[in-house]
């Protein structure tokens, strides 16, 4: 329910005319599929997905895909891992972090969208980062020296993940991470190393719900008036 919730709340930010960056995951998918049926109802948008899984479900909606090109996108929405009172964040758990970072980077407007469990006094736990294959063991062992061992995220089968852009996964279990920016900087550093899950000042509003939908809206450091709920009261919801 609460995913639903914040998908939906969030696709009430899409205006007529807009160019929207689509996340990817499980309350993403929320979001892709009210932004489909707005279209559905007349919506004119188009959309960058930061997956294929993502294309793939905007285009069972009928959402016209392109390209990323250089003005970037006017709204971009996705979920997220860990989310502190700052709106900083922790993603990569559906292993498209670098495609959401070019888009939400990309983006006027970066909006997040998570159920309350996502919320933390401060950033902690696992850190995702994109890696190339070649000279895994020596960015694997740089890794390990900014504060946490690393593994490689392994999928059903015990074989590495591979994302849409045939990279690695790495991650890292920091617990509490003091000083994030630090941390974003030495993982930056470390030749070998696509792109990280630390998405630090980016995000410009955050839409949270709990588990009985009810929606809040928080910026940076404050929570702001109640958000309506775009949803009939007798609307049954699974």
């Amino acid at each position: 329910m609460a995913k639903r919730a914040v998908g939906e709340a969030a696709a009430l930010l899409v205006e007529d005319g807009m160019t929207v960056g689509l996340g990817t995951g499980t309350t993403a998918r929320w979001f892709i599929e009210a932004v489909g049926a707005r279209v559905a109802d007349g919506l004119h948008v188009t959309a960058v997905a930061t997956s294929l899984a993502s294309a793939t479900l905007a285009e069972r909606h009928h959402i016209p895909l392109l390209e990323l090109e250089g003005r970037g996108v006017d709204l971009a929405v996705d979920g997220a891992d860990v989310v502190d009172p700052d709106l900083r964040l922790i993603k990569g758990r559906g292993a498209a972090l670098v495609r959401e970072r070019i888009v939400a980077s990309a983006a006027a407007r970066f909006v997040v969208i998570a159920d309350e469990s996502k919320l933390r006094p401060g950033l902690a736990g696992v850190v995702p980062v994109e890696l190339l294959g070649f000279g895994v063991h020596r960015t694997m062992a740089l890794l390990g020296r900014t504060g946490a061992p690393f593994t490689l995220r392994l999928d059903a089968n015990g074989l590495p993940v591979r994302t849409d852009n045939g990279n690695l996964i790495a991650e890292g279990d920091f617990g509490a991470i003091a000083d994030p920016e630090g941390l974003a900087a030495e993982i930056d550093a470390i030749p070998g190393v696509v792109g990280h899950g630390l998405f630090l000042g980016m995000a410009a509003l955050a839409i949270v719900a709990d588990g009985a939908g009810a929606v809040t809206r928080m910026e940076p450091g404050r929570v702001l008036p109640p958000y309506p709920d775009p949803r009939p009261h007798d609307e049954e919801v699974t």
